[in-house]
């Protein structure tokens, strides 16, 4: 994970987790191009990411060609959250 946020939006500092995708497959099968999936950590801003002061969500998405994309898709996620956009997640208990 990145020592500082990626952003910082409405209160909240954003960092984008990204993990190379590689799905299981059979030995005969085409290796992919390679692909990214995506977490965010959001934390309040300020402080250090900790379970008392912080979140992880998953996007539930397509998997990304290139990290910029994905970074890109998590920050726009963590914003949405931040909103309040998106039904059952939310950073109001963090």
């Amino acid at each position: 994970m990145d020592a500082y946020p990626t952003c910082r939006y409405k209160g909240f500092d954003v960092y984008p987790l990204i993990y190379l995708f590689d799905p299981p497959r059979e030995w005969h099968e085409r290796r992919p191009d390679r692909s990214y999936s995506a977490s965010v950590l959001i934390c309040q801003e300020g402080m250090p990411p900790s379970n008392e002061h912080s979140r992880i969500f998953a996007l539930q998405a397509d998997h990304w060609e290139s990290i910029g994309i994905a970074r890109r898709a998590a920050t726009k996620m963590a914003e949405s959250i931040i909103d309040g956009f998106i039904p059952g997640k939310s950073m109001v208990s963090a």
